[in-house]
This record gives structure tokens, sequence and C-alpha cells, in this order.
């Protein structure tokens, strides 16, 4: 049943497994047997090796790991170092010119009828916690998008780090997973909080210049209907157009604080995932404490930050009302 985690031993990959590795493999391969493009299925796809290469690659792979449950094969995971990296294998050059040593998670591939059942997670947990030298890699074909594999590599830790095509065509989606740095993640938080901060002070800064604005259009409205009288055709006229400026000022405001708050909440999710972390290593929850109750909700996405979009619109509508008044005289 998906979902239910399956029994299984994760075990060093053998000449005895090399059989049930390609056959799996060629299950899960990107095409089919008429050559077409397979349509990810909740699952990894592979470019499937010939049995070969499989078992050349038992002596030169750092990890080489089999998922065996009922002495069947039901996953496996291949990665090796950037020493072990061949000479065709372009995405994996590059990466190593960037990056310098790493290690990649070559092929990942866990059987259809053991798909969600924890296979790939017990396989790509058994590696992070043997290796930490370096980054590991893992490029993920793209075409079409791997929405999948893109949410499990995600819970795991894994960081997208950057996008590719290389000369075969097909885009690739590089992962990387690099062993925490305490000192690294402190100073981090500390940049992502008072990041926060300065985009909750910027609007309420946007805000306040815009009731400064207003009131200066708000004046000048006045004095100019009361300079020429009521009736006066030039006054009313500058009304007019003031009414006008503020109508559009009040809208670009408007628009301005409502992308403030998107990068304000886009700001506190950077923060609560530091605390996540950091939460599993003695923390406490701070931003997000209390976030997961139902009568909660409104510490997730604070009902201020919507009242401060809306008060321009309010503001917008009162011009839009001395506009049509003005009018109408």
């Amino acid at each position: 049943m998906a979902g239910v985690p399956l029994r299984a031993e994760i075990l060093r990959a053998g000449e005895e497994h090399v059989e049930q590795i390609a056959r799996l493999a060629e299950s899960r391969s990107l095409n089919g047997p008429d050559g077409t493009r397979r349509l990810v299925e909740g699952g990894f796809l592979v470019s499937a090796y010939a049995e070969t290469d499989y078992r050349a690659r038992l002596g030169t792979a750092e990890h080489f790991y089999v998922a065996v449950s009922g002495g069947q094969v039901s996953g496996f995971l291949l990665a090796y170092s950037s020493d072990q990296v061949e000479p065709d294998e372009w995405l994996n050059r590059r990466i190593k010119t960037a990056l310098g040593s790493f290690l990649v998670v070559k092929q990942i591939c866990v059987a259809r009828d053991a798909a969600r059942m924890g296979i790939a997670s017990m396989l790509y947990h058994h590696i992070l916690e043997q290796w930490d030298e370096s980054p590991v890699i893992a490029a993920v074909v793209n075409d079409p998008p791997n929405d999948a594999s893109a949410r499990f590599h995600h819970k795991l830790g894994f960081q997208e780090l950057t996008r590719m095509i290389p000369p075969d065509g097909l885009p690739r989606v590089v992962w990387v997973w690099r062993k925490p740095r305490e000192a690294m993640l402190h100073a981090q938080y500390q940049i992502a909080v008072d990041l926060y901060k300065h985009e909750d002070n910027l609007n309420w800064q946007k805000l306040s210049n815009f009731f400064y604005i207003t009131a200066g259009l708000a004046a000048s409205t006045a004095f100019f209907l009361s300079k020429d009288g009521a009736g006066g055709t030039l006054g009313k006229g500058l009304a007019i157009i003031i009414a006008i400026i503020g109508i559009g000022v009040s809208l670009g405001f408007s628009l301005m604080l409502r992308f403030g708050r998107q990068y304000l909440l886009a700001r506190k999710e950077t923060v609560v995932e530091f605390e996540e972390y950091m939460a599993w290593h003695g923390g406490e929850r701070i931003v997000n404490r209390r976030t997961d109750e139902p009568s909660s909700a409104y510490l997730r996405v604070s009902p201020t930050g919507l009242i401060m979009v809306l008060l321009p619109v309010l503001v917008a509508v009162c011009w839009l009302a001395v506009l049509g008044v003005l009018i109408a005289d």
C-alpha cells in the first residue's frame, strides 16, 4: 500500500544483484521500449545502463546500494565521488569545475510496486549519514518536469543549485546537499531576521509617506477650491486634476504595499525554515510558534498586512467620490 513504510535491508550491491538492478532500471527508464519518452508517475526515472555498466560500477562507485525486501531488489542507489566522473559526463565535469569535489547521486530507482514506501529515503539517508567530506549532488532530468523528485529532494534538505541543458538536450535540475555548518546558519539566521524586520519597517514607511502625500493633496484641493470660490472654474479644474492624481497615487501605493507584503511573507518563510532546523538542535520556535494550531491562522498571515494594502484603496474610493462631486457640480 502506498505510503506504508516497507521493511527493507540496505546492502552493498554485489554481483548477485546486478541482473535485478538492470531489470529494475529498464522498467523505470526514461525511454520506453519504442523509444518514446515516458511521463514521471510518482517516482524517479533513470537513464538505464546496460548490465555490464552496473557490473563495472561495483568496483569503482564508493556508494552502490540496494534495498532488498523478501529477497528481491526493490530499489537501488548509485553514487560516486567527483574523482570517478567519466570524461563523457559533461554535466558532472561542469559542476566539478565550479564546485570542486562532490559526491554525485548518479541514479536512484525504486520499483513501481514499492513506490512511496520510504525506500528512496532509506537509500539517501544511508549515504548522507556516511558522507560529510563535500557536497552531495543530484542532477534530475526535468523534461517532463519531475515534481515528485523536487518535493523529495527538498524534504531531505537539498537545495536547487542550478539548471542546465547538457549537449544531450535534456534539461536538468541540479540539487545540492551540504552538511550544515552551525556558525554559518546562526549568521544567516540573523541576516534573515534583519531582512524580515527591514521589510516590515519599509512597508510602514511606505504607508506613512502615502498619508503625508494624501494630506498634501487634500490640503491643495481645499486651497484651490477656497481661493477661487466654490464655483470658480480655475480652482475647480485644478481640484479635479489633484483628485485624479490622488486616485493614481492611492492605487500605486496599494500596489507597492501589496508586493511589499509578499516580500515580507517570503522573508518570514525563510526565518521559519531556519527556526525549524534549529528546533531540531535544541533551539526554540519564535516567529512560527503556535502557527500550526487551527485558531492561530493569523500568525501565519497577519491581518495587519491586508489592512495596510486596503487603506490606499479606500482612499482611492474617497478621491473617486470627490472627483464625481466636482464633475457633477
